[in-house]
């Protein structure tokens, strides 16, 4: 009896596999089986991928329609003419398209999910900020690890400012991720508690305010804004010492962002008595980077306003060959030359400058291909690559037409 038991047992593991696979493939709706891998070997279902590739919606909707009347009208094709219909701009066909699907029977819950999610995208596409809050958050009762309604949930609540209820969806989408993803969640929790901190003050509640602001320093040290909203609310209650301390933090932490902060101090240390205290900042910043103009920009400011136009006049040049680009460099050397009387020799070294400079030129390229853009791109035009535009440094006029003529 032992090798008939034994073939017994491969017969009905055989029979499981192949119903099992029968399954997989085959779906029974509205009494009749639907072939789910017809869709997918359909040349309609190709052709529509291809040209959903090349960005080609419309001859992709027309093959994808072809594809979901051959294959029996399979749930996943009518997915994405929803969403095509969205992309194109019928947000009502997207919306009545994917209610449909709604309405077919046996729906499991995974299926269910997904077809609320792709209408929550067509709500909120439409403006439906309400429905589109309530098919997201029925996404999540189906689903609860769904990340692409957290998300969508969390910029809702962002563009309706309901700050508090982004923040704890932005803690749910942090708790699912990795160690090595939690400073980008930090960063973005962060700029929630400063948001969360500024509609504090609108009610008048500084206490609160200042606790959110320090919750988002502690978040995101280079958190530039909650430095300065705290310092505010300290200056606000009286604790001109401490607000102080703040804005000096942000300078140290984040030098690059410590001009967000010069009026700031620059009028606090007045107020202390010390107004020496601001110039001795921005040479300290000068003498750390010394392609900072916006720390000379200020320096010379202040040695204008207190009686040193030809010192500030100096910084203000410098800044000039740094970065020609900034009007209000050149609205502040013209400032200083009608302090200085307009004297004709500093008028012409101003021009030299500027030509030498050429603030007229492009002043950021791409690494990779040398395209010049007017600003800084995320994705060049040309070679099509991320991240790769830096602010050029460009040579004089006469060295370039030099090299032309070589």
């Amino acid at each position: 009896m032992g090798p008939y038991v034994t073939l017994f047992v491969l017969l009905a593991l055989l029979a499981g596999l192949t119903v099992g696979k029968a399954w997989e493939r085959y779906k029974l709706r509205d009494g009749r089986w639907i072939d789910r891998r017809r869709a997918r070997e359909s040349p309609h279902y190709m052709l529509g991928l291809n040209f959903l590739v090349a960005n080609q919606i419309d001859p992709a909707i027309e093959e994808l329609s072809i594809a979901a009347e051959v294959a029996g009208d399979p749930l996943e094709i009518h997915l994405i003419l929803g969403n095509l219909y969205r992309e194109k701009g019928q947000v009502g066909r997207a919306i009545q398209e994917h209610q449909n699907l709604l309405q077919r029977p046996h729906l499991r819950k995974l299926e269910h999910a997904n077809v609320l999610l792709c209408l929550g995208l067509d709500y909120k596409h439409g403006g439906f900020v309400d429905r589109a809050l309530e098919a997201f958050s029925e996404v999540l009762r189906l689903d609860p690890g769904n990340r692409y309604a957290m998300s969508n949930l969390e910029k809702l609540h962002e563009e309706q400012h309901q700050w508090t209820d982004a923040y704890a969806m932005r803690q749910k989408l942090a708790a699912r991720d990795s160690a090595d993803q939690q400073p980008r969640h930090q960063e973005i929790l962060a700029f929630l508690e400063n948001e969360i901190g500024l509609e504090a003050i609108k009610r008048n509640q500084p206490a609160d305010a200042a606790r959110r602001f320090e919750a988002a320093i502690d978040l995101d040290p280079k958190n530039a804004p909650a430095y300065l909203n705290l310092g505010d609310v300290q200056e606000s209650r009286g604790d001109s010492s401490a607000a102080t301390s703040t804005w000096e933090r942000l300078v140290s932490t984040s030098p690059d962002r410590a001009y967000l902060a010069f009026s700031r101090l620059e009028h606090a240390y007045a107020q202390s008595s010390d107004p020496s205290r601001f110039p001795a900042l921005c040479r300290r910043l000068i003498d750390d980077n010394p392609q900072e103009w916006r720390a000379r920009l200020a320096l010379a400011r202040f040695l204008s306003a207190h009686g040193q136009p030809a010192d500030a006049l100096e910084h203000l040049f410098d800044a000039l060959v740094i970065n020609p680009h900034a009007l209000a460099l050149h609205q502040a050397i013209w400032q200083t030359l009608l302090q200085l009387k307009l004297a004709p020799a500093l008028v012409k070294r101003y021009a030299d400058l500027a030509q030498d400079a050429i603030f007229y030129v492009d002043p950021h390229i791409c690494v990779r291909c040398r395209y010049r853009s007017t600003e800084l791109l995320w994705q060049c035009p040309h070679c099509h690559e991320w991240n790769t535009f830096v602010e050029e440094r460009i040579a004089p006029a006469k060295d370039t037409e030099a090299t032309l003529t070589s």
